[in-house]
């Protein structure tokens, strides 16, 4: 099945020597939303088919009759496993041009100078056709890069296995794997040399059959194996063989060899009540191989403490305490302090409330901001911090309980909570946004200014001085 996720643009690779078309359909391309990629000669069109794969091809017939349409084959060779529309970009078509541009695999035409309402158009209608042919592939019986029976004919071997036979229960199981970082191959070694490398895996897993396995591709560099009337422990013994045979296993591309690691996830369809169940329950085994550091095998159900001791209620943060999400305090007040004082660190700090000591360093209250900012400014140099702190300060030890402090949070009107040693002196803070923050999912960018950097160095500029300070100078 073809899954909302699986979308993408089209991608569009645009070659021509002609530079002034290349800009505009460049700038098309970029406001309509579709990835566009340009060559003007046929090495570059070669490399950049080979590397990004696109879906169109717009050739001018500048390179695409050059050398008897020998490009337009080279570049639909690069793609054995995707499907590529091309078009041709002609002025002036003639019955003899428009012969060899189809022997040649050009699948239509686009007359300039280039109507961009009939391009989009004809967008629409290569995408249909793409689709209809990516459809036909995965119907088919076989999968076309790899030669094993494709999803839908593996699916319909799996049913027939776990259908009753008079009255026995059906006894099978089922592995499922991919290659681990498969993605790099392509972007390393390109296209070509991952669908070799999918045949060589599809080869070597060919071997290792005894005679009854099934073998079968999912999908891209998803391989899955039927073993009839198979266990589970059989099965995952079958499934450890073929993951030291790929990791032992050097496989030549083009001129480089290279080797892998595959991931396999096992299940056995007597915990499954039908094929497609089985399938995802070997599936989920996978992820959980994938999880687990990869190049590993994993039976169904076999990590499943795991998840439920980390999903079940009150046990995430269990461990978690005061200590661990507290702000740490750096800035206390005394009561004999002037209101001017405190004032002026709530100003330099931006804190909600700082706490106030005695000489020992013990917790006697807070100066809290909302009431500090009420003070007349005449009387910043003569009211002292203890006659406007809050004494009325709830505090919590270093080893409280988080789910203590989000509870007092959610009951209390009070946004700031201080947290003392041992000897109650204050050490942090912990307030309801810091608490917030932490379950919002951090970017690349959350920390960043919020204005742009200078992109001078004038700042760190030394000034000079002028003779009349250098004269004081010793």
């Amino acid at each position: 099945m073809h899954h909302a996720s699986d979308s993408q643009p089209l991608k569009v690779l645009v070659v021509t020597e002609d530079r002034a078309l290349q800009r505009q359909l460049s700038q098309f391309f970029d406001m309509m939303g579709y990835p566009a990629l340009h060559a003007a000669d046929p090495q570059s069109a070669l490399a950049a088919v080979t590397a990004q794969c696109p879906h169109i091809l717009l050739i001018g017939t500048d390179l695409a009759a050059r050398a008897g349409w020998e490009l337009c084959g080279l570049l639909s060779q690069r793609l054995p496993s995707a499907g590529l529309f091309t078009f041709l970009m002609i002025e002036e078509p003639d019955e003899i041009l428009l012969q060899e541009a189809l022997e040649a695999g050009i699948d239509d035409f686009l007359l300039k100078p280039i109507g961009y309402g009939e391009l989009l158009s004809r967008l629409r209608s290569a995408a249909r056709v793409l689709e209809y042919d990516r459809r036909v592939c995965q119907q088919g019986r076989l999968d076309a890069p790899t030669g094993l029976l494709s999803r839908s004919a593996f699916a319909s071997q799996l049913r027939r296995q776990m259908a009753p036979r008079e009255g026995t229960p059906p006894r099978a199981a089922c592995v499922v794997l991919d290659l681990d970082f498969f993605s790099r191959i392509d972007r390393l070694h390109g296209a070509s040399a991952g669908a070799a490398l999918l045949q060589a895996v599809a080869k070597e897993l060919n071997e290792l059959r005894s005679g009854s396995e099934v073998l079968g591709c999912l999908g891209g560099d998803l391989f899955c194996a039927l073993l009839p009337d198979a266990n589970l422990t059989a099965a995952v013994e079958w499934a450890e063989r073929a993951r030291q045979v790929l990791s032992a296993t050097k496989f030549k591309l083009a001129e480089t060899t290279v080797q892998i690691t595959a991931s396999f996830g096992v299940a056995a369809c007597d915990q499954a009540e039908s094929a497609e169940q089985l399938v995802e329950q070997a599936t989920q085994a996978l992820q959980t191989a994938k999880s687990s550091g990869r190049n590993c095998v994993v039976r169904s159900g076999e990590f499943g403490a795991d998840a439920s001791a980390l999903t079940a209620p009150g046990t995430l943060f269990e461990r978690t305490v005061a200590r661990d999400v507290m702000t740490a305090c750096t800035v206390f007040l005394q009561p004999d302090e002037l209101v001017g004082q405190a004032i002026d660190q709530l100003h330099r700090t931006r804190l909600e409330g700082i706490p106030v000591v005695d000489s020992d360093g013990k917790l006697v209250g807070l100066c809290e901001q909302e009431i500090m900012i009420t003070v007349a400014e005449s009387d910043y140099a003569t009211r002292l911090v203890g006659d406007l702190m809050t004494t009325d300060v709830q505090s919590f030890g270093e080893q409280e309980s988080l789910a203590s402090l989000v509870d007092f949070l959610a009951r209390d009107a009070r946004s700031l909570i201080i947290i003392v040693d041992e000897e109650a002196r204050p050490v942090g803070f912990v307030t309801s946004n810091s608490l917030l923050a932490m379950s919002r999912r951090v970017t690349t960018d959350s920390f960043a200014a919020e204005a742009a950097y200078s992109d001078t160095s004038q700042y760190l500029v030394v000034p000079d001085l002028c003779p009349q300070e250098c004269s004081h100078t010793v």
